[in-house]
């Protein structure tokens, strides 16, 4: 092989890899933030790609020398980035539907506002859940971990992977378990609520004299805030065992493609 040949091998090579990489930052939470430029980004997946250029170049992946066979290559392990950018992501999506519950139980589903990590409109509480996950992942070093799942991604799915095999089922499956999730996280406000508004619907029913409609706004508004600092100590281990459980997904859908 010529120094040319050898340079344009290497150079592809290191394109697949960047493909993956750049599809994961694109998507995944911490990385994936709208806040964060789109160079920044690109320059963030190109360094990930350099660093795993050497793992990779060890194991002599096939590399076809056409140009189409090549280009359905790249659009595969974009596609495969994005899958596993979107499974990690699923920890703020959590947050974001558990935010939603309890917004719709305190009144606060009407006032949305705009989320500063997604850049789109919503809930005030799961606009504030989302940032508090993503602080709590950085300070635990999360990023860390989503970075050693990409890595092991190729154990599992080698550049160039004969087939997948995980179908729409999986995504349906884990789509199922992001709502259970979401209604675990927000059923203790939710609940709490949903039952002062059971006392409070039987209160007007007894004493009909008493305009409760015009007090039980603020009321719900301070019970749902002081329900929401209450949990806060609880947060941090709650966001511990969901990513815990994300990453469990990860591996899932590697295992599944790998079979």
């Amino acid at each position: 092989m010529s120094l040319s040949d050898l340079l344009q091998w290497n150079l592809s090579l290191f394109i697949l890899i960047f493909s993956r990489w750049s599809g994961m930052v694109m998507i995944a939470p911490v990385f994936g933030a709208r806040g964060v430029p789109g160079m920044v980004k690109l320059g963030l997946a190109a360094s990930l790609s350099l660093v795993l250029f050497p793992l990779v170049l060890a194991k002599q992946p096939a590399i076809p020398n056409e140009l189409f066979p090549y280009i359905a290559i790249i659009v595969k392990e974009i596609l495969i980035g994005l899958a596993l950018g979107f499974v990690m992501n699923l920890v703020t999506a959590i947050m974001q539907g558990a935010g939603q519950l309890i917004d719709f139980q305190i009144g606060f589903l009407m006032g949305n506002t705009i989320d500063p990590i997604n850049g789109m409109q919503s809930p005030m509480t799961g606009s504030f859940l989302m940032v508090l996950t993503t602080m709590l992942l950085l300070a635990t070093n999360a990023h860390h971990y989503i970075i050693a799942a990409m890595a092991r991604s190729y154990d599992f799915l080698p550049i160039n992977p004969s087939g997948i095999t995980h179908g729409a089922a999986f995504y349906i499956e884990i789509t199922a378990r992001v709502i259970v999730l979401s209604l675990q996280i927000a059923m203790p406000v939710f609940g709490a609520l949903f039952l002062a508004d059971v006392g409070v619907g039987l209160l007007s029913k007894t004493v009909p004299q008493l305009n409760m409609f015009s007090v039980i706004f603020p009321v719900k508004i301070i019970f749902g805030i002081a329900l929401l600092f209450l949990m806060i100590p609880f947060f941090g281990e709650s966001v511990s065992r969901i990513f815990d459980t994300s990453m469990q997904w990860i591996f899932e859908l590697l295992r599944g493609w790998k079979s």
